[in-house]
Formats: structure tokens, sequence, C-alpha cells
């Protein structure tokens, strides 16, 4: 006498037919996240060197911390950076932090020098950061660029150029023998590109 089981699919089989599917969407998902990360932004990684550049500073009071300058004056002071090595970036895709002791500033590309309220640097200087010779915003091995200061000043603590950007409501004097330290920060990652210090004088 034949006996038909006429039951369902066994519990085993279920459970492994499960897991396979369990392991092909985990596979898909996996493969997707991996493309998703490829695609993030890459912090650049490169050597610059910093120097202090000091075309000129006058001051008609030097009694004050004030800046105060003789008739037409102009000076372009600043901090020249060099790409010794490394990946290339935009001055549009980073910003400059110089800290001496505890206090810190940073400036971009993006900020506006106040023209209003005066400034030393030429009409011909566009904004803060430009690299050298050229209109590229592009840095990459062997080119250079300035943070150029606003303003400079003679104080009764010694000479001083400085960095106040439209909105500021201080500005950041450098004075001569300071001992600087900068670093160049990517603006997408937040991360160090690069860093390293400079004597003002």
């Amino acid at each position: 006498m034949i006996h038909e089981r006429d039951g369902a699919v066994s519990p085993v089989v279920g459970v492994m037919l499960m897991l396979v599917v369990v392991i092909i969407i985990a596979a898909v998902v996996s493969a997707y996240a991996g493309g998703m990360m490829s695609d993030q932004h890459k912090t650049p990684q490169a050597s610059v060197s910093g120097k202090i550049v000091i075309e000129s500073i006058k001051d008609t009071d030097a009694t004050d911390y004030l800046s105060s300058y003789p008739s037409g004056f102009t000076a372009s002071n600043g901090v020249l950076f060099e790409h010794n090595g490394g990946d290339s970036f935009s001055l549009d895709d980073i910003y400059v932090v110089l800290q001496k002791s505890d206090t810190k500033y940073s400036l971009s590309s993006g900020d506006s020098i106040n023209r209003t309220s005066g400034t030393c640097l030429p009409a011909s200087i566009p904004g803060y950061l430009n690299k050298t010779g050229s209109n590229d915003k592009m840095i990459k091995s062997g080119d250079r660029f300035m943070l150029y200061a606003d303003n400079c000043k003679i104080t009764p603590i010694g000479s001083a150029i400085t960095w106040k950007p439209d909105g500021a409501s201080k500005d950041c004097p450098l004075y001569m023998n300071d001992k600087i330290q900068y670093k160049i920060v990517d603006r997408v990652s937040g991360r160090v590109i690069t860093s390293g210090e400079f004597l003002v004088e």
C-alpha cells in the first residue's frame, strides 16, 4: 500500500531559503554602501611651507592700537605659502588657521575685505587668498599663494600686520617676533591638509 504525503515544505528548507534571501539582500546593501563610500570627498594631503612677507608698515600715530596711514599708503603684507609636494587643492576649498598662544583666527577666500573702514591693501588685490602670478585658484606642487593682511599698525608694543574681515569684531595682529602656528584646512571635511609654523620678522 502506497501512502502519499501532501505536507508543506519542510521547516528546515524554509529557514534555509530565508537565510539565502537575507544574505543576498545584505550583499546588495554592502555593495551599494561601498560604492557610496568611494564617492565621498577625499581630503588632500600636501606639504606647504609658510613665511611672513612684509613690504612696508607705516602708522601716523604709534601711541594707540589703531591703523592710521599717510596719504596714499599701500602695502602688500601677509603670509606667503609654497606648495612643496602632494595633492593639489583649490583656494576656494580651504581656509587658513593662524594661532598665537591661545588666540586662533581663521580666514578663507570667502571672507570679504572691509574696504569701507579702510585697508592698506592695493585695490588690485581682490581678496585674502590669491595665487601669486595667476588668477587660477588651483594650487599644485611648486605653486605659491598669499594670505594678504588687510592692515598694519605701529603700537606701543611694536609693529604688526593685521586681519579684520568685514563683520569681524576685532582684528588679529601678528607682531614682530611672534611665533605663529598655521593650519591649512579642507573646508568640506574639516580635516587638516598641512600645518607648520613661522616667525614674524
